[in-house]
């Protein structure tokens, strides 16, 4: 089969020919339908201070369809539809009983969506409602992230949010800070085509980036905002969400940034800033945001602006290292290649 292999920072990822998972005892055999290019996909193979481990699978947004199980599997069958978690943790750690496989002391990795195929363990499977298709079941993960954010927060409903940017996770949170009963949401966003995509998500308002200070915000708002949510991830957001947040406000570092950002400790002191910095999510957001998705309160395919096949996945990524603009881009093995076997 083939699959997206990271080569080193800064240099092209290779598609290359490798033996077939073959299916443990107590594991599914996955064919994938759609993965998400994440913008960790982009930072993370990029020359910078973080960066994948030399020679792993990449893609980590993935869904499938079950094709072959493991003789002592017995909760999943073959033909199932599911949306997987990249992530496995030992289920016995602080981390993992608490929800959060992130921090597992024995973290293993099961990366590799930008594939034909994986094999996972059934506990990192999640079904899909019969209502939502695999397409769409590709966009649970990053989906997740935002729900997980908000109540890193301690969202009760009522607040007024200002979300900065319009990217997959902009609009993540701007879906959950509707569902879970902000007060208002207004977006800051420089791409004008956008602008309908976030008000479908949910947004009251969405400003442009060049034509907005605090004051006009807190006019749309009704009042400076109570969380300031920072999607960006480029140096100088995280200082630009300071300067809007109410006192005792919230700010949600979602952009990832992995350039240095100078921020004086005084300046959030006089205000009393609270700063989170969410990653991922638990086991139970990601189940949750499944079936948000299928009660329909939300349309995922507005968020995919391309779909392409694995062979188009280097220069793609090439592309938005330089700095080209997208929304979620997603991996179709099954647009090209020779398949199984």
């Amino acid at each position: 089969m083939r699959v997206a292999v990271f080569t080193g920072p800064g240099k092209p990822i290779a598609i290359e020919c490798v033996a077939d998972p073959q299916p443990g005892r107590d594991e599914l055999l996955v064919k994938i339908c759609r993965c998400g290019i994440c913008g960790s996909d982009v930072s993370m193979t990029s020359e910078g201070p973080f960066s994948y481990p030399i020679g792993c699978r990449l893609g980590h947004e993935y869904s499938g369809e079950v094709v072959e199980v493991g003789r002592d599997v017995t909760a999943m069958k073959v033909g199932d539809r599911v949306a997987c978690l990249p992530i496995l943790g030992c289920g016995k750690c602080d981390g993992c009983r608490g929800g959060n496989a992130i921090f597992c002391t024995a973290i293993k990795s099961l990366s590799g969506g930008f594939g034909e195929y994986i094999s996972v363990p059934p506990r990192a499977a999640v079904l899909l409602p019969q209502s939502l298709s695999l397409a769409d079941g590709a966009l649970i993960e990053p989906m997740a992230c935002g729900l997980h954010a908000l109540r890193m927060a301690g969202m009760r409903g009522g607040e007024r949010i200002l979300v900065l940017g319009a990217g997959t996770m902009a609009l993540s949170i701007v879906y959950w800070a509707r569902v879970l009963g902000a007060g208002k949401i207004v977006a800051l966003s420089r791409s004008a085509h956008r602008r309908d995509i976030v008000l479908a998500m949910g947004a009251d308002a969405v400003h442009a980036f060049d034509t907005d200070d605090p004051k006009s915000l807190a006019e749309a708002l009704g009042g400076l905002p109570d969380i300031v949510a920072e999607c960006i991830g480029k140096q100088g957001q995280l200082n630009n969400a300071i300067d809007h947040v109410r006192p005792q406000g919230t700010v949600i570092a979602m952009g990832m940034c992995s350039q240095g950002e100078p921020i004086v400790a005084a300046r959030c002191t006089f205000k009393e800033v609270r700063m989170l910095f969410p990653l991922g999510y638990t086991v139970g957001e990601f189940a949750e945001t499944a079936n948000a998705f299928d009660s329909g309160r939300v349309r995922p395919e507005l968020m995919v602006s391309d779909v392409i096949p694995l062979e188009d996945l280097p220069a793609t990524l090439e592309k938005l290292r330089a700095g080209a603009k997208s929304l979620k881009i997603h991996v179709d093995p099954s647009l090209s290649g020779p398949g199984r076997g």
